[in-house]
């Protein structure tokens, strides 16, 4: 048991290890001020509009349908939304004597992992197409909790909440759209399939450049003073994915499907914390920081616990 963590260990290890350094484009291209941050907004609605659905719809198409994954797909919605509403209540008694600005802050990066830019990458290297149909099931529920607590928290209660913008997103749009392909087993011409996948391919690399922009604007001489951030670096990183990692196993989780949600479960605060921040008037730095931190040290968290998933 011993030498299959460790040879697991291993292999997400690698696989963090080669996503953070495509990263390290991105950061060094906003130091060098080749490409900034700035400059990567518009890049960020290219990779969330377009290429992350294209490559989620692909993976629902190469899915062999098979009752155990129409069986999976059921059970990965329904552990998505308990790992979401296990954040969402911690969220409820932590944090409770700060102004409620903060509380936001702090209650939206707790709640959301980078499941979008990190976790379904890493998923895709580590177990293939059906970590991203797993995993992709957990960006359709993490987008439904963003546009409702979500920006309800990190605004202090100000945002209005659009009914429209749960379904009419496109994360949950592109699952809308591959669960039918996926049942009908539809199969496209072999040109417009290449075309998928050409386009697919370029989530993570992209997707991880852009994360090393927004970690290249982090305040690193704030990001290891305030014990508040260590603490949600341990909720977050530690105890969320060891929580649900036992769900997930007394549930019968296992194989692909336990890999793929443990990745979406540990993974660290998502990217567009700093972005609602600065949407609504929020503290970015304080944001920047907790992106930051739990960026760094889940290069050693999640291959932990992601390998103790396969021995468990």
């Amino acid at each position: 048991m011993f030498l299959q963590f460790v040879s697991n260990l291993q292999i997400v290890a690698v696989q963090v290890c080669i996503l953070y350094l495509i990263s390290g484009i991105g950061f060094v291209a906003d130091k060098t001020k080749i490409f900034r941050q700035a400059d990567g907004k518009k890049l960020v609605d290219l990779v969330f509009n377009l290429i992350l659905p294209v490559a989620v719809i692909k993976s629902f198409m190469s899915m062999e349908r098979t009752p155990e994954h129409i069986k999976g797909l059921f059970i990965a919605f329904g552990l998505a939304l308990l790992t979401h509403l296990l954040g969402v209540g911690l969220s409820m008694i932590t944090y409770r004597r700060y102004s409620r600005m903060e509380q936001g802050i702090y209650h939206y990066a707790l709640t959301f992992s980078n499941a979008a830019f990190l976790a379904l990458p890493l998923a895709q290297s580590v177990v293939g197409d059906e970590g991203v149909f797993y995993s992709s099931c957990y960006v359709a529920v993490f987008n439904v909790f963003a546009f409702t607590f979500g920006i309800n928290r990190i605004s202090g209660g100000k945002a209005k909440i659009n009914a429209k913008s749960l379904i009419f997103n496109p994360g949950s749009i592109s699952v809308i759209i591959g669960i039918p392909l996926f049942l009908l087993q539809v199969q496209l011409p072999g040109f417009l399939t290449d075309a998928m996948d050409r386009v697919a391919a370029c989530n993570s690399p992209l997707a991880m450049i852009l994360f090393g922009t927004f970690f290249a604007n982090c305040n690193f001489k704030n990001m290891f003073v305030k014990k508040e951030v260590y603490f949600l670096s341990f909720i977050r990183l530690v105890f969320i994915p060891l929580t649900m990692l036992m769900v997930f196993r007394l549930v019968g989780v296992q194989g692909n499907m336990l890999k793929a949600l443990t990745i979406s479960a540990s993974a660290p605060v998502a990217t567009n914390t700093a972005m609602y921040a600065a949407k609504y008037d929020n503290d970015t730095a304080l944001s920047s920081e907790l992106v930051g931190q739990t960026s760094i040290f889940s290069i050693v968290t999640m291959p932990v616990i992601v390998a103790l998933a396969s021995v468990i």
